[in-house]
């Protein structure tokens, strides 16, 4: 999904890495992470997944991960393949990676007025992960205001493939969280899960933005 609908997120990812000082590189033997096989109860599929995950990100500091289900998933392939918990160690989503990067000043806090951004959290990332801070620093850092939609992060509907097998009940959780969004003010909204990214567009129509925290930040710092 990311690959075939989210190449200008990859391309920030990179971007900013480089920018801090990291040589990046993309290995060409990895594969899904498997989170969805695994949702569907695929165990042979999602192990197989595993393994093949396990030996692709083999000799590498840090493995960066810029989709929360991706993430959420591959920190806990302890679970799925022989190798999985030493994989997870090195496992960071981008969020937390980019946010502790302009923290310690690696990356700029730019002093620029970007207006509002409303924030919508992703299940994988808040609740899973508890990374709830760093989408919110990030966006800071750019020149943006946050606007929160919904202190308690209820789901928007999308979770994998629960918007395909329950799809009546996905629309409705993806009406909530328009309304929410709606609600909030901002016409620009930030995400950074691709699952919640297609169930806001879908509901929220093409009068606004939808994009992931390091994708705006990116694009902020360019333009400065």
């Amino acid at each position: 999904v990311m690959d075939a609908w989210f190449g200008p997120v990859h391309e920030a990812t990179i971007g900013l890495l480089q920018m801090a000082g990291y040589r990046v590189e993309v290995p060409k033997q990895q594969t899904c992470c498997g989170a969805l096989a695994a949702h569907d109860g695929a165990v042979a599929e999602t192990q197989a997944l595993a393994a093949r995950n396990v030996a692709a990100f083999a000799g590498y500091d840090l493995v960066v991960s810029n989709a929360a289900g991706c993430t959420a998933h591959l920190k806990e392939l302890s679970h799925w393949a022989d190798g999985g918990d030493e994989l997870s160690a090195r496992v960071r989503d981008v969020t937390e990676v980019v946010a502790a990067l302009v923290a310690d000043g690696v990356l700029p806090t730019l002093d620029i007025d970007n207006g509002e951004v409303a924030i919508q959290d992703p299940c994988h990332l808040r609740h899973a992960q508890r990374i709830v801070a760093a989408p919110r620093e990030i966006l800071s850092a750019a020149g943006y205001t946050p606007v929160e939609i919904d202190p308690i992060g209820m789901c928007c509907g999308a979770a994998g493939v629960y918007m395909v097998l329950h799809a009546e009940t996905s629309d409705a959780l993806g009406r909530q969280k328009a309304d929410q969004v709606r609600d909030a003010g901002p016409s620009l909204v930030a995400s950074a899960n691709p699952g919640c990214e297609m169930q806001l567009r879908s509901h929220l129509g093409p009068d606004f933005r939808i994009a992931h925290p390091v994708e705006l930040y990116h694009e902020a710092v360019r333009s400065a």
